[in-house]
């Protein structure tokens, strides 16, 4: 069979070009003399070329043939009779990385100002997009700062990323092709991550909500919608969400530094107002208590007494004030963190005490040399020891213990109490001040603390799982 026999007239091949360029499939265009006259698009995607390196070059570097292209287009019609079917036979092609398989192909001979081979490679282009879709598919399961869960139209779990599995604190291959149900079973509905509802359709586009598992909270933007078959029938969904923990808590620590910052305006000019009258009235009480003393009015002395404590309550309260806000002019010294802690544990062992509480020192060695306020730092630990003390109650255990960080360039020091614990709802908000659970307590203990390890370049934290808290202090050295 001659090439002739299934000759196409199209008129002109610029004609010819601009119908090749509208087509879905691969297409390449070439002249009897076996040079590529034009390729489309798809065919450029596919196989990875420019134009530039295929238009005017021998159609082989594509189609590995060592003829000529009339004999391809000949052995092209004999394979076609031979598996007795009209139109797709099987060649091998190459694509840029030098990478040869075998793929459905289509030739047809189209006469314009000469006579062309018009070359379709009908697979090529389904076979590229299923291929880029399973690289994005592998690329977002195993992406670490993306989550993703496809559901199908039965509300079966088909596919999830490491990061959804992470974020219910389950294994990938225990979440695969379990019902929604199944996963969130003993969770109701409306707190489910995962709601059956986006199979009817509700659509989330950038919505925030929050996550809690193992005392993990997640702070996440999630998008969401319905994936659809060729027909518009609803096929599955999707749940598409980011992990912005981080970056909320980075918003959270700007808002209250801040806060920090008013307060710190409003503080300063109050406690300067109430220290200066609290001066004069100190100082009449003083002069009465030893008049009292002199005359014998003890009962009167007494009463002195007790107003001269409150007073010199205010004034710490005032002091407290002025460090929240504004910086002290300290000078930092090279401070032997043994030492505080010798200072400090009889302190910490005699209010201990007084509740029945167990104090362990579990001493890891001896501790390095850090840079800070010697008298601060003993406020910070007893101020925390104290804290622990009072959340136990009547008895139970403070364990007060240290270790060098893994980068090592900071000391950790832990001090845990076997309390009750701090409720997940509140531990973020425990260092804002004047927050506070106690009914005498003023809300600026914590705040100081943070304030003052800030200062010297360390970080305090807080843990706690429902039974006992650690305070973790971290200091540079």
């Amino acid at each position: 069979m001659s090439a002739l026999s299934s000759l196409h007239l199209v008129g002109s091949s610029g004609r010819l070009q601009r119908f090749m360029h509208q087509l879905p499939t691969a297409v390449l265009l070439v002249n009897q003399a076996g040079s590529i006259v034009e390729v489309n698009e798809q065919l450029l995607r596919v196989t990875g070329y420019s134009r530039d390196q295929l238009v005017k070059k021998p159609f082989n570097s594509l189609l590995p043939h060592r003829g000529s292209m009339e004999h391809l287009y000949e052995e092209y019609l004999r394979k076609e009779e031979e598996v007795g079917t009209k139109g797709e036979v099987e060649l091998e092609w190459c694509d840029k990385q030098g990478r040869c398989r075998n793929t459905s192909v289509m030739i047809m001979v189209q006469q314009a100002e000469e006579l062309l081979y018009m070359i379709h490679f009908p697979q090529l282009a389904k076979e590229s997009d299923q291929l880029l879709s399973q690289r994005l598919l592998t690329k977002l399961t195993y992406d670490t700062s993306m989550g993703l869960f496809i559901l199908d139209e039965k509300s079966i779990i088909i596919e999830a990323s490491q990061t959804a599995c992470k974020l219910l604190g389950m294994e990938r291959l225990d979440v695969i092709n379990k019902h929604v149900d199944q996963v969130f079973s003993g969770i109701p509905e409306p707190h489910r991550f995962i709601k059956k509802e986006l199979l009817e359709g509700v659509k989330l586009q950038n919505v925030a909500t929050s996550w809690t598992n193992d005392n993990q909270r997640y702070e996440l933007i999630v998008d969401a919608n319905t994936l659809q078959d060729e027909s518009g029938k609803t096929v599955g969904a999707f749940i598409l969400f980011k992990d912005i923990t981080n970056l909320r808590s980075f918003a959270q620590k700007l808002e209250r530094n801040e806060r920090l910052a008013m307060i710190g305006q409003i503080a300063a000019g109050t406690a300067h107002e109430i220290r200066n009258p609290l001066t004069s009235i100190k100082g009449f009480l003083q002069m009465f208590l030893r008049l009292f003393g002199d005359s014998g009015m003890d009962r009167e002395k007494t009463y002195t007494e007790i107003m001269l404590t409150e007073i010199n309550r205010i004034n710490s309260l005032v002091s407290e004030f002025l460090l929240l806000s504004k910086p002290r002019n300290i000078q930092y010294s090279m401070v032997d963190l043994n030492t505080v802690f010798e200072e400090i544990l009889p302190i910490v062992e005699s209010q201990a005490n007084l509740y029945g509480i167990d104090v362990q020192f579990a001493s890891c060695g001896k501790l390095p040399m850090v840079v800070g306020d010697n008298e601060l730092l003993k406020q910070v630990f007893i101020n925390i020891c104290k804290n622990g003390i009072e959340a136990m109650g009547e008895q139970g255990s403070l364990r007060i213990s240290h270790h060098i960080d893994q980068d090592g360039d900071k000391v950790s020091i832990d001090i845990h109490d076997t309390g009750p614990g701090i409720p997940l709802y509140i531990i973020d908000k425990i260092f804002d001040p004047f927050f506070t659970t106690k009914e005498e307590g003023t809300g600026l203990g914590l705040s100081v603390c943070q304030k003052i390890i800030h200062d010297i370049g360390g970080q305090i934290r807080v843990s706690s799982k429902g039974f006992g808290t650690t305070f973790h202090i971290m200091l540079p050295y």
